[in-house]
């Protein structure tokens, strides 16, 4: 009787151990961190230095988007393409390869595929701006429908609440993903710990949180410091190791009958695919 008490309250102890070890080891958030506007500076080169894992989304026709896009792809670091897209206001801050309201079906996808050639090694997309565009369904529906013909996913910067530009991609048939925090809308040293820490907090209640940030000295200096340090309670993840691989393949397979269709590339066998590393 007592034995068999000791054996019952043995595995009892032997099973709350393991609970509490496995809650231990789920409750490391996955944190995403996105460096918007990209390009138009020399000096964002410095931003080479940060984590493998830290993504560049790059501005088109910018004076130093190839060669950036091309240095980061080298570090196999995940590249997007920032997407100009028209604002409530401030639109002069654009810059060229801007997608607009007035633009019909085929004039916005040329304008796109004219920018995807500027960035080749992008694997995916965000918009810089567009809290109008973004809430605007039809240009929306064209926008994912040429990304997803490229084999691309798409992260909503989610600059407007009323953004719909997830729930089209998704709609769409491609991976979709959207922004949760901005890292330094202050540049202050405080103002973006603080930031940090709401966006580890946030992904320990979350599948994932994605943190948008841009190239101020005042960042890469914080950054630099901060992901210096061991990760405690997060990791952080590219954004391909929040996409099921089936639907990663799936985006492998459209990019290649893209590639053949246009002729992009004679022989696909030699492109890269960094999808589909872990």
């Amino acid at each position: 009787m007592l034995l068999t008490f000791l054996n019952k309250t043995g595995r009892l102890l032997l099973y709350t151990w393991l609970f509490i070890t496995a809650t231990n080891v789920l409750a490391i958030g996955k944190l995403v961190i996105i460096i918007d506007d990209i390009g138009n500076n020399k000096n964002n080169q410095a931003f080479l230095k940060l984590p493998k894992n830290v993504i560049f989304s790059i501005l088109p026709f910018t004076p130093f988007s190839k060669s950036l896009a091309r240095a980061a792809h080298q570090q196999h670091r995940e590249v997007l393409l920032h997407i100009p897209m028209q604002a409530h206001s401030h639109n002069h801050l654009l810059g060229k390869g801007a997608l607009i309201e007035e633009m019909d079906k085929q004039t916005l996808q040329q304008q796109l595929i004219d920018s995807l050639k500027v960035i080749p090694h992008a694997v995916g997309a965000n918009n810089h701006m567009g809290s109008q565009l973004t809430e605007n369904q039809t240009a929306m529906q064209w926008t994912m429908e040429l990304l997803y013909q490229q084999g691309l996913f798409f992260v909503d910067s989610f600059t407007s609440a009323k953004s719909v530009a997830q729930t089209a991609a998704l709609t769409a048939g491609l991976p979709a993903l959207r922004r949760h925090i901005f890292l330094d809308n202050v540049r202050t040293q405080a103002a973006m710990e603080k930031q940090f820490k709401a966006a580890i907090e946030h992904s320990l209640h979350s599948p994932y949180t994605i943190l948008i940030a841009h190239p101020y000295p005042e960042t890469l200096q914080y950054l630099s410091q901060r992901l210096a340090l061991p990760e405690q309670d997060y990791q952080l993840v590219p954004l391909r190791q929040l996409i099921p691989l089936k639907e990663r393949v799936v985006l492998l397979l459209k990019k290649i009958q893209y590639y053949q269709q246009n002729r992009v590339y004679s022989d696909t066998s030699s492109i890269n695919f960094p999808l589909l590393n872990e």
